[in-house]
C-alpha cells in the first residue's frame, strides 16, 4: 500500500491593522465636546487664579502676591489632579512671575519700540535695509 505525502501546512500570523493617526481624521462629537471641556477647564483656571491672585496675593505681605497664583497651580495639580485648571491657572500666573522678577520686570514693561532696532528700520539705514551697499570694496557679481 503507497501512502500519500502528507502536506505540511504553517500557520500564518494574523494580520495587524493600525489605524494611522493623521489631520485628515474624522472630527468626532465627543471629540469636540472633550476640546471643549478642556478650554472651559483651562478658562476657569485662569478665573480662579485671577481670583485667588487680586485677594490673596494682596493680602500677604513681602510681594509674594504674583507667586500666588503659581502655587495655586501646582497645588490644583497635585491635590485636585485636574492638570487642564491647573494649565489655565499657571498661564494666568506666568507673566505676573516675569513681571515681579528683578531686571525682567522692566524690560517687559518697556516693550519693543522696532524705531530701536537697527535691523528693521524703516528709512532704510539700517544694516539689513535694501538700500545698503558695500561702497569701497569690490563684490563680485555686484
Amino acid at each position: 500500500m503507497i501512502m500519500a505525502a502528507r502536506r505540511r501546512t504553517t500557520r500564518k500570523a494574523p494580520v495587524r491593522r493600525t489605524r494611522r493617526r493623521s489631520m485628515g481624521q474624522k472630527i468626532t462629537a465627543s471629540k469636540v465636546n472633550a476640546a471643549t471641556m478642556t478650554a472651559v477647564k483651562a478658562g476657569l483656571g485662569g478665573v480662579l487664579a485671577s481670583a485667588l491672585t487680586n485677594t490673596a496675593g494682596k493680602a500677604i505681605p513681602g510681594g509674594f502676591g504674583p507667586y500666588v497664583g503659581l502655587v495655586g497651580s501646582v497645588a490644583t495639580s497635585l491635590f485636585f489632579k485636574q492638570p487642564e485648571i491647573a494649565a489655565g491657572m499657571a498661564g494666568y500666573a506666568g507673566p505676573k512671575v516675569l513681571s515681579a522678577l528683578p531686571g525682567v520686570g522692566g524690560f517687559l514693561a518697556a516693550g519693543y519700540d522696532a524705531q530701536d532696532s537697527m535691523y528693521l528700520q524703516e528709512g532704510g539705514s539700517g544694516i539689513y535695509s535694501s538700500d545698503y551697499t558695500l561702497s569701497g570694496y569690490e563684490v563680485p557679481g555686484l
